[in-house]
């Protein structure tokens, strides 16, 4: 069961090809993307390998690796004790005739990020607006007007709806950009609503394809059958995820687990947080011995035999991941890089300068 739960958010600072395999459409490289909404989309399996990459360089223990994201091998003794769903699309850039570009969503992204929200304990009360496709609402002093009443996104012109983006735009920006050069101020002025189906076509179509060929290092000539096509989301794109966390497994007896946790966590309040298993345990043995409750002698008992499986206990206990407070707290400390935000490479091409997300983790 989880117990605690975030929210990571994506700020593509490049190019980013998820790539799904090959395609049977005119792209040969094509992205990934829902089945349902054909919204691009960042698969889990993908995210939680870069984060399990991360935590190996940063912790440098393989065990504590193993342990929070579960055995490399494929074994089957435990799973890891997060989950990391798909990342979503929350907003898209486009071209914009006034202001450059636009950051653009939609009625059923915003309902969407507001229910994964909810369900991780967030209760949100935030009116979504509804849109035509002719239409467009945008913030108060947006800079992608042409006049008073018009917006052209790439080869489309949409009259401004009446309605008000500033509250949503102003949420967004608080609560999933990660920290970037653009301000606040910025952002309003660039922010979009579009109708659902206008979104989505603009998602399926207004992507970055790039041919691409290897050059045979003998002749100086293109090679043969390595002319291929490739599909990028641009950067500014916006994604976010959910995270959730559960107490790792240790393989040992359910009520000794959570009785080392209680009294770990009344420890903590003489130690000043500050851990040795080899002292702690002798003082919770000796607690429980001489206790004249029947559960803490039963679990006395049980103590003394845990053999090997007393290391894995150990090391959770010494280096700080012992339950799931402690876990989410070491993959809180994976995204921040002196008082910033951590950049993650994800997908091919980090050669080429592709795929590079600055993320944002909160609780």
């Amino acid at each position: 069961m989880y117990k605690q739960s975030g929210y990571i958010s994506f700020y593509a600072l490049t190019p980013i090809h998820m790539g799904a395999g090959q395609s049977v459409s005119y792209v040969d490289n094509i992205v990934q993307r829902e089945r349902h909404t054909s919204y691009p989309t960042l698969w889990a399996s993908g995210i939680k390998g870069v984060l399990r990459e991360l935590a190996l360089r940063k912790w440098n223990d393989k065990n504590k690796v193993d342990i929070i994201f579960g055995p490399e091998d494929g074994s089957q003794d435990f799973a890891s004790c997060i989950s990391i769903t798909d990342a979503k699309i929350l907003l898209f850039p486009v071209r914009s005739v006034r202001g450059t570009f636009a950051w653009i969503t939609c009625p059923l992204v915003l309902k969407r990020l507001i229910e994964d929200l909810r369900s991780i304990g967030k209760n949100l009360s935030i009116n979504i607006p509804s849109v035509n496709d002719k239409n467009v609402i945008v913030c108060q002093n947006s800079e992608l007007k042409i006049d008073n009443n018009q917006v052209a996104l790439e080869e489309f012109v949409f009259e401004v709806d009446n309605n008000n983006a500033d509250g949503i735009a102003e949420f967004i920006y608080d609560r999933l950009f990660p920290k970037i050069e653009f301000d606040k101020d910025f952002f309003r002025k660039h922010f979009a609503i579009l109708s659902d189906d206008v979104f989505k076509d603009f998602v399926n179509y207004a992507v970055e394809i790039r041919t691409r060929i290897r050059i045979d290092q003998t002749t100086g000539t293109v090679k043969e059958g390595a002319l291929f096509s490739e599909e990028l989301i641009p950067s500014e794109s916006v994604f976010y995820s959910l995270i959730f966390v559960s107490d790792p497994y240790f393989g040992v007896n359910g009520k000794l687990y959570q009785k080392l946790i209680e009294e770990r966590r009344n420890l903590s309040q003489q130690n000043q947080g500050q851990y040795n298993w080899s002292n702690d345990i002798q003082q919770i043995k000796q607690k429980w011995q001489n206790s004249q409750n029947q559960e803490e002698k039963e679990l006395f008992n049980e103590i003394n035999k845990l053999g090997k499986k007393e290391q894995i206990l150990k090391d959770a206990w010494d280096r700080g991941y012992f339950s799931f407070s402690e876990v989410i707290e070491n993959i809180e400390k994976l995204f921040k890089v002196d008082n910033n935000n951590q950049i993650l490479q994800l997908g091919g091409d980090e050669t080429l300068g592709k795929g590079f997300f600055k993320v944002k983790f909160e609780k």
